[in-house]
């Protein structure tokens, strides 16, 4: 977006050293002399209708995610890369809804002295740094997204002590701040005149800034690292998942449903990294050609801005579709327990504590199961293992009759079940009738 914004700056503007009120110029002095040039409808209709539609609904949205993503019953590490993706997306949305449109206002002004030109001139300098912050973090955040999916896919038993929520939390915390290191110098690309007027810093004249800063910072740390790995690693984790998928399906000859819940969840971040990949691919081309070749790709521009709001603002659609518990808790926190809309989705029944994330169903801390014997005794001593091996456990053994002495008498078949108590160590049956 950087490269992209200075380039429709440089077109229409930003002003030079020669152009007058520039130099020595007070506000009584200054000229702003009009340039109305042909009118570009697409350009037009992208920045002054489309994007700020966008930037709106999509705010919406990605405030809706933050909400029910922080919610304690969705704690997952996942959860927490897609609640800290929607809070960098609804920065992105809110600040280039403040860019894009005073910009396009002001050219169809003819960049003179008119109150949409001073306030796109005077927040530019400091909106334009931010949102390329968010867009840097959100960039990082989907591959943390996809390293978590190939931890989770590829190493299951390991996941459970590498992919924590407190160590996504880490993880994002980390993104955020290299982010803002990272962008940090564009607060000082911009700058205003005497008069006011947006133009280019020395710093962002300097050959050698715009060369290694501008081109290779982006290309490695925007580009080149971030797209390899979500390319590979997702490579990696649909190999496997449908690997799975088809054993699963030969073994058992049907769906188990906790399987099927990680399996969603896995394609879900999938479908959010690929889409990333698709609507990131036109900025990133113009990137490379204003930024490597000096050539501006014309309105192919507005198409890369347009595509990279609409990438944030659709993250939601993929959220509900492949997330039932995510529905779930967006039409209850929009409707009500009592609307129709929950006899639909035919969640009346649970009660909102008891819903968890269904893509990381084994990170959920408040899931209720029932716990076997084994379950129970790991748990009594603290352990937090997500695959047991059930042994079953004789009712002759546990049977009073035997521990009294008395003699075997034929009983109906029972099965004993294992109830934990608040007691450390301590476990007591209870025969349950089959």
């Amino acid at each position: 977006m950087n490269s992209t914004v200075i380039s429709l700056l440089n077109n229409s503007t930003l002003v030079t050293t020669d152009q007058p009120g520039f130099s020595g110029s007070t506000k009584g002095t200054c000229s702003y002399p009009t340039n109305f040039a042909e009118v570009d409808y697409i350009s037009t209709y992208i920045y002054l209708l489309a994007i700020p539609t966008i930037c709106v609904l999509g705010a919406g949205a990605a405030v809706m995610c933050i909400v029910v993503f922080t919610r304690k019953q969705m704690r997952s590490s996942l959860n927490v890369y897609l609640a800290g993706l929607s809070v960098f997306d609804l920065i992105l949305l809110s600040f280039s809804a403040l860019i894009f449109s005073p910009l396009q206002g002001c050219v169809l002004q003819g960049h003179g002295d008119t109150a949409v030109c001073h306030f796109f001139w005077r927040s530019t300098p400091w909106t334009l740094p931010i949102s390329n912050i968010a867009q840097c973090g959100s960039v990082w955040t989907c591959v943390a997204v996809t390293v978590d999916r190939f931890l989770a896919v590829n190493y299951p038993l390991h996941s459970k002590i590498w992919c924590t929520p407190r160590r996504a939390t880490t993880i994002l915390i980390a993104i955020t701040v290299f982010s803002i290191l990272f962008k940090a110098p564009m607060f000082f690309e911009l700058t205003n005149d005497d008069c006011g007027r947006l133009r280019t810093s020395f710093l962002r004249d300097n050959k050698y800034y715009k060369e290694y800063y501008v081109t290779f910072g982006y290309l490695i740390a925007l580009l080149l690292i971030p797209w390899t790995v979500m390319i590979i690693l997702n490579v990696f984790v649909v190999k496997a998942v449908h690997k799975a998928y088809k054993i699963r399906r030969s073994m058992q000859g049907g769906k188990n449903n906790q399987e099927e819940k990680d399996r969603r969840c896995t394609l879900m971040a999938i479908a959010m990294v690929l889409t990333f990949l698709i609507f990131n691919v036109v900025a990133a081309v113009n990137n490379l050609a204003e930024t490597v070749f000096e050539v501006s790709l014309g309105f192919w521009s507005p198409i890369g801005n347009l595509l990279i709001c609409l990438n944030s603002a659709s993250n939601i659609v993929i959220y509900s579709l492949f997330g039932a518990r995510f529905r779930q808790m967006c039409v209850l926190m929009l409707c009500g327990r009592q609307s129709r809309w929950m006899e639909w989705l035919k969640v009346g029944r649970y009660p909102p504590q008891s819903m968890v994330s269904d893509w990381d169903g084994r990170d959920g801390t408040t899931r209720k199961t029932s716990l076997d014997a084994s379950t129970a005794l790991l748990s009594a001593r603290r352990m937090t293992i997500s695959n047991f091996i059930t042994y079953p456990v004789s009712s002759r053994r546990w049977s009073k009759r035997s521990q009294s002495g008395a003699p075997h008498q034929a009983a109906p078949a029972r099965k004993d079940t294992v109830i934990y108590t608040s007691a450390q160590n301590r476990l007591s049956l209870q025969s349950a009738p089959s």
